[in-house]
């Protein structure tokens, strides 16, 4: 069925609801009632918590219904097109000709084995020529011949993020959705890929669409706002009016968890003399001769909350891997309190060892596997039983429904929790958390850093925290480092870093992350 929008609109949802397949009709939809136009050349941001239904949105937009779900009322009109009964010759010409979807995962959406041009020409079915290609890299600020040749490996994740808006953008698309631009860079990377987005669509034209859970990413680039909860629109209107004035509970939930740079989540506590964590001289090297870390020197103490922040590629999850044994110290030492050396292959740790350093991985698919349940990944290393994992759990925001659930019945959120609880139930002396918030909304982020934080006073855990976001740093720990080309720039106590920043590097970062906060 083709249905035909008036002749401004891009996209209509009329009365859409979508649900679970099979569950009880008293049950929550995934989406409800939703009710939606865009016209074209427009901008619009949906924001909304983990499992909002944001994103099952805009898969919907672009035609695409998540296995286990129906349609259970409404209509979705794309470009004038029901693309859910599209045939493949219709959506083979739709696709990246006139909608284009850029997904959130970086890592998912390029073919590792796959050349940048031959990405291209795989997307353009050889239409393209090296001269378009270098055009459009060019325009998304990746000059140069030296990045056809290059696998995704060998580039940065703002330089991969490039890349996908420019296979988005190459069949030039009157409309333009984007799931999550910017939750795996840092701040100065991500602004920098939000200034270029905005700047195409200004020229372009194309209308857009946003999902984020980052109020500062949708403000940049919206024009109008779309606040979802419980699968439900809660909120619509213009992004600056919605978010200086909300009038919805949860908009203004919203609101009022952003991290700023003078308010703290967690404050500062006493720290005993007893060590966690010591490297002196530290050198890790990826690859041939990329230096990930050069000759750094750290000190840790039993109870103290240390945040490091830099720009992708700083050496800062190098770092962490080096700790719980993923990555090898090329130079240097590394040693646990006890002087157990932290240098030894993983395989090679003994049980207490592996029990008292926890990490905690950026992208939660990446440590549960998606075959077994909640309640299965989380007792396999621990022995945990039920009670004490629906407890875990439960101080992460997540139900005793969860215990029976696979990865794939669960939003990013939803998965990010469950891996915390995980590393919390083996009792780490150490803690390492990498971008643990990154696919957290704010309100859940900040339960889970508050959870954290009644975790950290309780049981007197070490923590080592990355993050992107310097205000949640700031708001959290006791001391930051700064690195920058795996080299330590600048380190001290929240109040010398943040507010008066020695190196100038520092200071950007921390304007950026301030101008970002400021919605």
């Amino acid at each position: 069925m083709i249905t035909t929008l008036t002749q401004s609109q891009i996209l209509g949802f009329s009365n859409v609801t979508v649900r679970i397949k099979n569950e009880a009709r008293d049950s929550r939809p995934i989406l409800e009632a939703i009710g939606l136009q865009l016209e074209r050349g427009e901008t619009l941001g949906i924001v909304g918590g983990s499992g909002s239904g944001k994103s099952t949105l805009l898969r919907l937009a672009a035609g695409v219904l998540t296995p286990g779900l129906v349609l259970d009322q409404g209509e979705v009109t794309t470009v004038g097109k029901n693309l859910l009964v599209a045939t493949p010759a219709e959506r083979s010409n739709i696709y990246g000709s006139v909608v284009a979807l850029v997904a959130q995962s970086i890592g998912e959406s390029l073919t590792p084995h796959l050349t940048v041009l031959s990405h291209f020409r795989d997307t353009v079915s050889g239409e393209a020529v090296d001269e378009r290609v270098l055009e459009s890299l060019a325009e998304v600020g990746l000059g140069g011949e030296k990045y056809l040749h290059r696998y995704p490996h060998q580039l940065s994740g703002g330089e991969r993020q490039r890349v996908l808006l420019a296979l988005a953008l190459v069949r030039s698309p009157q409309l333009l959705l984007l799931d999550e631009p910017t939750s795996a860079l840092d701040v100065s990377i991500g602004s920098e890929v939000l200034t270029t987005i905005d700047r195409l669509q200004r020229s372009r034209g194309f209308a857009l669409v946003c999902v984020s859970h980052d109020l500062g990413v949708v403000s940049q680039i919206s024009k109008r706002i779309a606040v979802m909860n419980q699968g439900r629109i809660v909120e619509l209107g213009q992004t600056s009016q919605v978010l200086r004035s909300p009038s919805h509970e949860y908009t203004k939930a919203l609101v009022s968890s952003i991290p700023k740079l003078d308010q703290r989540i967690r404050e500062s506590s006493s720290q005993s003399n007893e060590t966690v964590l010591v490297c002196r001289g530290l050198q890790i090297v990826r690859g041939q001769t990329t230096r990930a870390i050069d000759s750094l020197d750290l000190e840790i103490k039993q109870g103290e909350v240390v945040g490091i922040i830099g720009e992708s590629g700083s050496g800062k999850s190098s770092l962490l891997s080096a700790i719980c044994g993923l990555v090898s110290v090329t130079g240097g030492s590394l040693h646990d309190g006890d002087g157990y050396d932290l240098s030894t292959a993983l395989q090679m740790r003994p049980r207490e060892v592996l029990s008292s350093i926890q990490m905690v991985f950026q992208n939660p698919d990446d440590s549960l596997n998606p075959m077994r349940t909640v309640a299965q990944s989380l007792s396999r290393y621990t022995h945990a039983t039920n009670s004490e994992i629906s407890s875990a759990l439960l101080s992460v925001g997540l139900g005793e429904q969860f215990l029976t659930r696979r990865p794939r019945e669960m939003s990013g959120g939803e998965k990010q929790r469950a891996a915390i609880a995980r590393a919390l139930l083996a009792e780490p002396r150490l803690l390492l958390l990498d971008e643990v918030t990154s696919a957290l909304d704010v309100t859940v982020q900040a339960a889970v850093m508050k959870t954290l934080a009644d975790l950290q006073r309780k049981l007197n855990i070490a923590m080592i925290i990355v993050s992107h976001d310097i205000a949640l740093v700031a708001s959290f720990v006791d001391r930051i480092l700064v690195l920058r080309n795996g080299q330590l720039v600048e380190q001290g106590s929240v109040d010398d870093v943040i507010k008066s920043p020695r190196d100038s590097y520092t200071q950007n970062l921390i304007n950026i992350s301030a101008r970002r906060a400021a919605i």
